[in-house]
């Protein structure tokens, strides 16, 4: 994609509003972003390098040209969600299901890897059944298709629903950084958006926001049946704070994020909570001196079996003594491979671009 720009002033962060002359050709398209306006959802978005505007209303289509999103279905926008965080995270009787972990704007990878091992269908519909699909985290940042990623997992959870199955989204330190104003990896893509709609990036998923509120009411751990998912891990100190997966999530929920950084680090359960012992930040688990014996007393205190993580990545779906931990993050950020994690009837396999199942070991 080619942004051919006659001049402009352009700083990430709360500066990145700030504008003089400056022109971006036709071949730019992105969006469509839905803010919250006067008790309406206003979309807006970039065409043929025009803004748009509209106000989203039952039974009416957008006049969106193709270009700009693959997956946006304004049919599944619900002007009267609340988006309250689910108070189930815990899950049973769960027969199968796939995780797929850092996407980091990857959008066709993504797409690619569900249709193969058969999660959505050639449309990009939910064909999985009462499976459950877990994204451990990091759809934000590194690539340029980070919209149309949650704008497809938003639909999916709704058919998912429908079919008896779930989505699951679980909070990756990118999506907190995003929303806290850290954009070091936001793709260059974004900031002539973030010229044009006149908002800062971390406004375009801001409270008042479609997005951003539905973000706002993720997890970050949950639990399927014998199996716990946190984007980066569950160290030893994060342990001994003694908190609930519930109270975590509400921590993050209530006291993290769109806090600011003097609240969070003059507490010194939220500074471990956010820190790098944190569940978004841990990379312990695969450093030399984390031991079998290590991860049997960490499951055992959780009470399960398997540890499923992300954020570490790794060229393929990894296992540690024998599957205790399970390292998800296959390095899709790099856009040319990536893997699938596949659960079925109590058996894990690795889920390749090919179509082909590999075993766990």
């Amino acid at each position: 994609m080619k942004f051919h720009i006659l001049f402009f002033t352009l700083c990430l962060g709360a500066s990145l509003h700030a504008q003089t002359f400056f022109k971006i050709d036709s071949s730019f398209f992105d969006g469509p972003y839905v803010f919250y306006q006067d008790d309406q959802l206003v979309a807006r978005w970039v065409q043929e390098g025009n803004l748009r505007e509209d106000t989203l209303l039952p039974g009416e289509q957008l006049l969106l040209a193709p270009e700009v999103s693959s997956s946006f279905l304004p049919s599944f926008l619900d002007p009267e969600a609340t988006f309250q965080p689910d108070t189930v995270i815990s899950f049973q009787g769960v027969k199968k299901l796939v995780a797929i972990s850092d996407i980091h704007g990857k959008y066709q990878l993504m797409v690619d890897l569900l249709r193969i091992h058969g999660v959505i269908d050639p449309q990009n519909h939910w064909a999985f059944g009462t499976g459950h699909l877990v994204v451990v985290g990091d759809i934000f940042d590194r690539g340029e298709n980070v919209l149309d990623i949650l704008w497809l997992v938003y639909n999916l959870e709704q058919e998912a629903k429908e079919a008896g199955g779930m989505v699951h989204y679980i909070l990756g330190n990118h999506e907190l950084m995003n929303l806290g104003n850290d954009l070091r990896y936001v793709n260059k893509k974004y900031r002539y958006t973030t010229v044009m709609l006149k908002r800062p990036y971390p406004q375009l998923f801001g409270p008042d926001t479609y997005l951003g509120r539905w973000i706002r009411s993720k997890p970050v751990v949950i639990t399927i049946n014998d199996m716990v998912f946190v984007h980066a891990g569950l160290s030893e100190t994060c342990l001994n704070l003694g908190l609930s997966f519930e109270e975590i999530n509400a921590d993050f929920r209530t006291r993290i994020i769109d806090q600011p950084e003097e609240s969070i680090q003059s507490d010194p359960v939220l500074r471990v909570l956010d820190g790098e012992d944190g569940p978004l930040w841990y990379r312990g688990y695969f450093r030399d001196d984390f031991s079998k014996v290590r991860a049997q007393a960490l499951l055992h205190r959780l009470g399960k079996k398997h540890i499923i993580v992300g954020h570490t990545p790794f060229p393929q779906i990894t296992s540690l003594f024998k599957r205790k931990v399970i390292g998800v993050d296959s390095s899709i950020q790099l856009g040319t491979d990536g893997e699938v994690l596949i659960y079925e009837e109590g058996k894990f396999y690795r889920g390749l671009l090919s179509g082909e199942k590999v075993k766990l070991k």
